[in-house]
C-alpha cells in the first residue's frame, strides 16, 4: 500500500478529519503510539481529495465540518469504488448519530468526549491485524 507521500508501507494508516486543531491532534496522538501512520484533513473537500489519492486503513470522521457534514462525506466515502471498503470511524457530539451512522455504512460510531484509550482500542479493532498485539496497550 502507498502511504500519503507516495511510498509503499505495510505501517496501518488513519485519516483523521475534524475542523478541530486540538482534536486532530489529540487523535494523531492516541494513534502513533499504536502504530498508525496518520494523516489529518480539516475538512470534508479536504478529506475527499487526500483520499482521492489513497485508501487508509481507518478514516476518523468528526460529523460537524465546516464545508460539508461528514455524514455527506461517509456517503461519498461508501460510494466510491476505491474507498468503498475502508473503515470508518464516525465522532458525534450527539448521543443520537449511532443509528444514523450504521444507516450510511459506518463501521463504527462513537459519541464526544471519548476516553483515549477507548478511541485507540476501535481504531485498533477496526484497523486489524495490521497491528501489532502491543499496540493496545500504548498509552499518550
Amino acid at each position: 500500500m502507498k502511504n500519503w507521500f507516495g511510498v509503499g508501507t505495510s505501517t496501518p494508516e488513519a485519516l483523521v478529519v475534524d475542523d478541530s486543531d486540538v482534536l486532530r491532534r489529540l487523535i494523531e496522538m492516541c494513534l502513533r503510539p499504536a502504530g498508525f501512520e496518520v494523516a489529518t484533513a480539516s475538512s470534508g473537500a479536504e478529506a475527499l481529495e487526500r483520499l482521492s489519492n489513497t485508501v487508509p486503513d481507518l478514516v476518523i470522521l468528526d460529523i460537524g465540518l465546516p464545508d460539508m457534514s461528514g455524514w455527506d462525506v461517509l456517503e461519498q466515502i461508501r460510494s466510491d469504488g476505491a474507498n468503498a471498503h475502508c473503515k470508518v470511524l464516525v465522532l458525534s457530539g450527539y448521543d443520537d448519530a449511532q443509528a444514523e451512522g450504521r444507516r450510511l455504512g459506518a463501521d463504527a460510531v462513537m459519541v464526544k468526549p471519548f476516553r483515549n484509550d477507548e478511541l485507540r482500542a476501535v481504531a485498533i479493532e477496526l484497523a486489524g491485524p495490521r497491528l501489532k498485539p502491543e499496540a493496545a496497550e500504548a498509552s499518550i
